[in-house]
């Protein structure tokens, strides 16, 4: 039975069924063919997503729309081009700087990609770039946004896991960075190797000058992180005082929010939230069901039972969660997959907090590859290139996330830096 709902779950996926219904399809089937009353599904829905915590996610989705609303991402491009546009291929660096300075506001890498691939795909073929790098590079760069904090998928994980989200969000710092910086290194060779152009010469007083513009854009991160960190409010908190602060800049000191605009940015915030709502109440179902099977127990004594060489298990679970992350989206592999990895992950001592950040980049990777490929296709649908086009340079992008990834995954310092 177990075998056949997952048969069932993939199989509704594949055939273009949103993941919210398929879970819960799926579900209702399961319960059905193993005699469970039916009346009782809704009422695990609804008790599997009203954590507190969760609140968390509709308002760092409102914090993204906010910024992507207002002159925040514009002032943070114009630091980005002060401190990194004087290198060989300056304008892919900028890219890589802004994507990660984004990161640190919006927490979802489709939010991010939307937004980077209308500015940037555009300005770097106008100067020079191969328009296929320019869409690479973007969809790459836009996955740092669920591994810098802070991240949904960070969130979901430590709720289905009963992770500290705090914990998670310092891993992600530097794993975040070195990602970030693994990226700009690639940029470089391409830009030697194909002759990308230098956007500019280092100025001190253009580089002031963008920091005394962004100086608020620059504080939500250092306030919103900064004040999860050191313990000051709780995830669902900062995220209440990021878009605060969101706000105030966008209607009193830019003053490019008005009502109207407010009214299509809550609009938006709410179809996107819904989205993952539903992927949650879905899963709290099916995971149910799946956890009375002892499914998670068996997966862990199939992947164990393979070889007791741990560097080869860790390689394994990689795989799986990269196969996987080709088929399902970021929230419901979170969801439905890693509490069937979590028994494998204590039994190789693996801290749930690393565990948390070595599923974040594999999904992050999950991306960028077809057939669901979120990132990748909201690249390309908001640019008009084909994914062939886009994954010509985006193959060595990922092989530079998989060399990321191996070194997280055998070097727990990476994500535990801070212990």
């Amino acid at each position: 039975m177990a075998g056949f709902v997952l048969f069932l779950l993939l199989g509704l996926i594949l055939l273009g069924v949103p993941v919210g219904f398929a879970l819960m399809m799926t579900a209702a089937a399961a319960m059905a063919a193993s005699g469970v009353n039916l009346l009782v599904l809704p009422v695990q829905m609804f008790s599997g997503s009203k954590s507190i915590v969760l609140l968390a996610i509709p308002l760092f989705i409102l914090m993204g729309e906010l910024m992507s609303a207002t002159s925040i991402s514009e002032r943070l491009i114009a630091v980005a081009y002060a401190l990194v546009g004087w290198i060989r291929g300056g304008l892919s660096h900028v890219n890589v700087l802004t994507s990660m300075f984004m990161a640190e506001m919006s927490g979802s890498a489709v939010a991010d990609a939307a937004v980077m691939s209308k500015i940037f795909v555009p300005e770097m073929e106008r100067h020079g770039y191969p328009r296929s790098f320019a869409g690479a590079l973007t969809a790459v760069s836009a996955t740092l946004g669920i591994i810098i904090p802070p991240s949904i998928p960070m969130v979901l994980y430590g709720v289905t896991t009963n992770t500290s989200i705090r914990d998670l969000f310092v891993a992600g710092i530097v794993p975040g960075l070195i990602l970030g910086g693994a990226f700009m290194a690639a940029s470089w060779l391409f830009a030697l190797k194909e002759g990308h152009p230098r956007a500019n010469r280092f100025e001190a007083p253009a580089l002031g000058r963008a920091l005394w513009r962004a100086a608020v854009p620059l504080l939500i991160p250092v306030l919103v992180v900064g004040g999860l960190i050191v313990g000051v409010y709780t995830p669902t908190e900062a995220a209440g005082i990021g878009v605060l602060i969101a706000l105030a800049f966008g209607f009193l000191l830019s003053r490019d929010l008005t009502l109207a605009r407010l009214g299509g940015i809550l609009t938006a915030t709410a179809r996107q939230t819904a989205v993952v709502m539903m992927i949650v109440a879905g899963s709290a179902v099916l995971g149910q069901y799946l956890a009375n099977e002892q499914l998670p127990q068996k997966i862990a004594g199939m992947l164990g039972g393979v070889t007791d060489v741990w560097v080869v298990e860790l390689l394994l679970i990689n795989l799986f969660l990269l196969v996987l992350g080709m088929f399902l989206h970021a929230s419901a592999a979170i969801i439905v997959v890693v509490p069937l990895l979590m028994p494998l992950a204590r039994q190789l001592g693996i801290d749930p907090v690393h565990f948390g950040v070595i599923v974040c980049l594999n999904l992050g990777i999950g991306q960028q590859t077809p057939p669901v490929a979120s990132v990748l296709l909201t690249v390309c649908s908001t640019t008009g290139l084909k994914i062939e086009q886009v994954m010509a340079y985006g193959k060595w992008f990922i092989a530079v996330m998989f060399l990321v990834l191996l070194l997280v995954t055998y070097l727990p310092w990476t994500a535990l830096w801070w212990r």
